[in-house]
């Protein structure tokens, strides 16, 4: 592992959004790390911006040039939509090494997903929603919701976050699902749009980056601030202050440099043959696990200055 002979080896993370604040912040130093264990090359790719298009035809790039050996293997973060399934399949096609991160694309022949289990990610924001809900005395409510609507990762989510509604406070429903368009400026006009709808709206979940900015300022605009419960997924740093000024309740966290380390470790250790099973070809029998949820991280009241003093950036 480590070995000087391939230091020259080049894999390679692409994404949507490329370099999205959340991503610098997070993946940027799960790849660095990996790198320096691994002493490889690691290089990020993709758009800046949401451009499925421009995403897809990176991916081709970056597997052509696997399969001329210029590369050893690619990420791809699957959260963005289905349709990339049939880009990885074509990396695999060409038997370069391809796993998926943030965002699974389970019927692709990828070799792994590394990354959060998103139905699970709905079930916590139900418990949480159900919880506030109680403590506030309210025996029922209405919840709306922002995510991307079409990816499959969102649609699983909000399914999540129905069932446990259902499980455990069953008053407390799900009345809007509208669209982030990882875009703050989109999701502010939407929640407002929910608001309008809702009048007697008590609860909104945030489920993508740009969601919880964009749901907190609608709600200030609309003079709501702190009377509807917002949980959300993470902004940045900067964004666990909504917990402080109580106007988000909850914030998870996804743990990107996990899944961003080990996506390259697994890519390595696919590419190396460094383990095989039953001693068979690592194209023939695969070696790598098939799934690894990454976890997620809970900030709330509770421990919101334990992780902001925990993540303060390195002078």
């Amino acid at each position: 592992m480590g070995g000087a002979g391939r230091a020259d080896q080049e894999y390679v993370w692409i994404s949507n959004a490329s370099n999205l604040p959340l991503f610098v912040e997070r993946v940027y130093p799960g790849l660095e790390s990996a790198k320096k264990a691994l002493n490889v090359q690691v290089r990020v790719a993709g758009p800046s911006s949401v451009d499925l298009a421009a995403f897809i035809a990176t991916v081709d790039t970056e597997c052509t040039k696997g399969a001329a050996g210029d590369v050893q293997g690619v990420i791809v973060v699957g959260g963005w939509d289905d349709a990339l399934a049939s880009e990885v399949d074509k990396c695999i096609d060409k038997k370069v090494p391809t796993v998926v991160t943030d965002g699974d694309l389970p019927m692709s022949k990828r070799l792994t997903y590394l990354g959060t289990d998103w139905y699970k990610f709905g079930r916590l924001h139900g418990q949480y929603q159900c919880q506030y809900h109680k403590e506030k005395g309210l025996t029922a409510g209405k919840i709306g919701t922002i995510s991307f609507l079409a990816a499959g990762n969102f649609i699983s989510a909000r399914q999540g976050l129905r069932d446990e509604l259902a499980a455990t406070c069953p008053e407390v429903q799900v009345v809007a699902d509208e669209e982030s368009g990882t875009n703050v400026e989109q999701v502010a006009a939407n929640t407002a749009a929910i608001l309008q709808a809702h009048p007697d709206l008590t609860g909104m979940v945030g489920m993508d980056s740009e969601a919880g900015p964009g749901i907190v300022r609608a709600i200030d605009e609309a003079g709501k601030a702190g009377k509807i419960i917002v949980t959300s997924n993470e902004a940045g740093r900067e964004f666990m202050n909504a917990i402080k000024d109580g106007k988000a309740l909850m914030i998870n966290m996804e743990k990107y440099e996990t899944m961003d380390f080990f996506a390259v470790l697994y890519l390595y250790t696919f590419q190396n043959d460094i383990i095989r099973n039953l001693y068979m070809d690592q194209w023939l029998q695969n070696p790598l696990p098939a799934i690894g949820d990454s976890g997620l991280i809970v900030v709330t009241k509770d421990n919101v200055d334990v992780i902001l003093e925990a993540t303060k950036p390195v002078e």
